[in-house]
């Protein structure tokens, strides 16, 4: 299977702040780090529009700041909607992580070890 990977940024660049924007090309994507994951989530909310990246992560879930949709980091589903929000492959090489937008996750791919993000 052909991947489209686009490097975003460093594990330094996400830093303590575990959440961070990137646009590429067109699309805009919110990043998070929760354990020893990096998750990516189209930026925008399915249901208002909002920033995820403006959002809290809580127990394993991205807060919408809009109306709170949580959405689980590992399905993009808010479990009392129909909806799920667009996730992207990700994958950390060298201390760089990487998004291919045409794919969906395998989070075998994206463990990182908690000394490689500090």
């Amino acid at each position: 299977m052909e991947t489209n990977w686009t490097r975003l940024v460093t594990l330094r660049e996400l830093g303590r702040r575990r959440k961070l924007r990137v646009e590429v090309g067109d699309t805009a994507v919110a990043l998070f780090q929760a354990d020893d994951r990096i998750y990516a989530f189209r930026d925008l909310c399915i249901h208002q529009d909002r920033s995820l990246a403006k959002g809290t992560l809580l127990h394993g879930r991205v807060i919408c700041p809009g109306h709170q949709w949580a959405f689980d980091l590992d399905t993009g589903y808010e479990e009392d909607q129909d909806l799920c929000q667009p996730t992207y492959a990700v994958k950390v090489e060298d201390d760089v992580v990487y998004v291919d937008l045409t794919r969906s996750p395998d989070y075998a791919e994206t463990a990182t070890s908690p000394a490689e993000v500090d």
